[in-house]
């Protein structure tokens, strides 16, 4: 029998191969495939060294590599793809995924016969395509959604059909292809997207018919993810909430995970324009103590990029009434945001950062703009005036952008400088209060406060380890790195707490508005609603520099502090106090829903896990509690130690 190796190079450690379990599980329902061919899986990390790649493939002395191909993974794929043709030169090569799709001139060699890509879905061409090799002259030719050369012409089939029953793929988890061994499964309820927005390839050829998995087979899914104890797992439709039964199925992902102990965790793309039914999907996990938090992935706010990409968002008003509903369910959400998008200038970036901090946006992250193949941006790319760069090293084919007709190079470097300086003060409140109160009280505008802070931080030492970050993130374009915006809260939050405290002191400390006692009211306030990302970084010590707030007591996680009565409005409405006591006196309980760090993670992790952190940063802010008249007579010490 010949052998099949299916290959996938992915961003994640221990995540189910899903496109292999798929293209195997449906290839293995034809009976000369069954006969003919054995199938195994590769899959590691696309950061795995290179060496140990290429000796783990040819080693594996396949007569067939099929190879999924990403923009984060391709720069390696290249690379393995010419040490197998060298090593093995009668292998047979088949590369699939976004990154290749429709892109055979530039990935295909004409004096390679042997090596060919999938264009569009590839269950139904990969079949066809190994009922072909069975042949002694294969004909190509007639598997439809196939690039090859043939006599040194580029020859391209006919598109496949897409598969309108998807059940047709029987299923990887429930069919013994996937064992329990992973710690992420990904899961796919649907396939397609009604949107167009020109800078996504989401489900590649797919177009906008959205094609559904029978929700019973759904179900028996997530119940293997339960029962196998993977703590994470990831809904992989670009829409989740669309569909009416999204509710009912995030149930049972629930009661899954009460009777068996998981997932843990669950991530999902929200549904563009159901922000309801998302809110509802997000309030069943946070009861079920699913650590989630609600995307709302609206890219821009600038109507002119807008209309450029061919994307509509929710309404501003409508908006707003969500965050104001899932402050209310204490349900934490996060804003995605893309720098920068054609239409989109660095003035009109920072006004839609502080509109959303307007509207009581919890997190806000401004992802960079990747040019991906096949998008309607990459096809109009010279007309857009787009500038891009390398990223992610000679493992990835990343290009980032970085300039546009509305934003020069200069303009993009200014707008990550923002990006930076709002991140480490608006998402991690370390000045939320105080801003709140200038915005809405003094006049002042947020995108002035983050920017003046920027500038604070460009002035600091080159040995400042705050403003180093920055500069080698911006310089390298670290920022591509998934974990690069975790790792700047990790350092923040964590490993240089006390320096990026200073800095936010030493800021307020220098700005006109210092001289109003309730901004510096506000400001202790902030310090103390600072929150910790883990469970043992050290509790930060307050008191001698406050002039309003009196520190009573410390616990182990925990303050005890007393607020000035005329500062108590703000205060409740910064941290919605569920009541106010006469004379002011709260504890702060820092001991949520957080990890302990371990030295002996990788950065990686790290950076992985304070993403997710500041993404769902309610679960991890301290609530206030009022100190009972009771309590305070029996002493302080045994309620701050709470």
């Amino acid at each position: 029998m010949k052998k099949v190796l299916l290959v996938e190079l992915s961003v994640f450690e221990r995540m189910t191969p899903l496109a292999s379990g798929y293209l195997q599980a449906y290839a293995m329902t034809d009976s000369v495939i069954r006969s003919e061919y054995r199938f195994e899986r590769y899959s590691t990390v696309a950061r795995t060294p290179r060496a140990d790649v290429v000796r783990d493939l040819i080693g594996a002395a396949a007569d067939v590599y099929a190879i999924s191909c990403y923009v984060w993974n391709m720069g390696l794929v290249r690379a393995v793809v010419e040490a197998i043709r060298q090593a093995r030169p009668q292998a047979q090569i088949i590369l699939g995924g976004p990154q290749v799709m429709s892109q055979a001139q530039r990935y295909l060699s004409r004096t390679d016969e042997k090596t060919v890509i999938c264009n569009g879905e590839g269950e139904i061409t990969f079949s066809q395509y190994l009922r072909a090799l069975t042949e002694s002259s294969p004909r190509f030719e007639e598997v439809g959604g196939l690039s090859f050369y043939r006599d040194g012409e580029l020859v391209t089939t006919a598109k496949q059909p897409r598969i309108s029953s998807l059940n047709d793929i029987p299923s990887p988890f429930l069919n013994g292809i996937f064992d329990s061994h992973y710690s992420i499964a990904i899961l796919e309820t649907n396939r397609g997207c009604p949107y167009h927005c020109g800078f996504c390839f989401w489900g590649a050829a797919t177009n906008d018919r959205v094609y559904r998995f029978d929700e019973d087979r759904v179900r028996e899914e997530i119940k293997w993810v339960a029962k196998n104890e993977i703590l994470f797992l990831f809904i992989a439709d670009a829409n989740w909430g669309m569909l009416s039964r999204d509710v009912d199925i995030s149930r049972h992902i629930t009661d899954c995970a009460t009777e068996h102990g998981a997932p843990n965790v669950v991530y999902f793309s929200a549904a563009k324009n159901k922000p309801q039914a998302v809110t509802k999907i997000t309030g069943i996990f946070q009861d079920a103590n699913l650590i989630a938090s609600q995307p709302v992935s609206l890219q821009t706010l600038e109507p002119t990029s807008l209309d450029l990409i061919a994307r509509s968002n929710i309404k501003l008003s409508a908006f707003s009434a969500i965050q104001e509903d899932l402050r209310e369910k204490r349900i934490s959400s996060f804003i995605e945001l893309i720098w920068p998008l054609p239409g989109e200038t660095l003035d009109s970036f920072k006004r839609g950062i502080a509109t959303l901090c307007e509207n009581e946006a919890q997190t806000v992250i401004a992802y960079p703009h990747l040019l991906l193949n096949n998008t309607p941006i990459y096809h109009s790319a010279d007309t857009m005036g787009i500038v891009t760069r390398p990223a992610g090293g000679d493992v990835a084919e990343a290009r980032i952008v970085i300039g546009t007709k509305e934003a020069t190079v200069e303009d993009f470097e200014e707008g990550m400088y923002y990006f930076y300086a709002f991140h480490a003060l608006h998402n991690t409140h370390s000045l939320r209060t105080v801003s709140r109160y200038l915005v809405r009280e003094k006049g002042m505008k947020y995108q002035d406060i983050f920017s003046a802070f920027a500038d604070f931080l460009r002035r600091q030492g080159e040995d400042d380890p705050i403003l180093s970050y920055i500069e080698r993130s911006v310089r390298d374009a670290d920022y591509y790195d998934v974990n690069n915006y975790g790792l700047f809260i990790h350092s923040v939050l964590h490993e240089h707490r006390e320096v990026s405290a200073r800095h936010v002191r030493r800021f307020a400390q220098s700005q006109d508005w210092w001289d109003d006692s309730k901004a510096r009211a506000l400001f202790e306030i902030d310090q103390v609603n600072r929150p910790y990302m883990y469970s043992n970084t050290p509790m930060d010590v307050h008191g001698e520099e406050f002039q309003a707030l009196r520190v009573l007591e410390r616990g182990p996680r925990s303050y005890t502090v007393q607020v000035p009565a005329e500062h108590l409005t703000e205060l409740a409405d910064a941290v919605h106090l569920p009541a106010t006591p006469e004379d002011g006196i709260y504890t702060v309980e820092h001991k949520r829903l957080q990890y302990p760090f371990m030295p002996t993670q990788s950065r990686d992790h790290s950076g992985s896990y304070c993403h997710g952190m500041i993404e769902k940063v309610g679960n991890v802010l301290p609530l206030w509690q009022p100190v009972s008249p009771s309590s305070e007579e029996k002493g302080l010490d045994a309620h701050a130690a709470v």
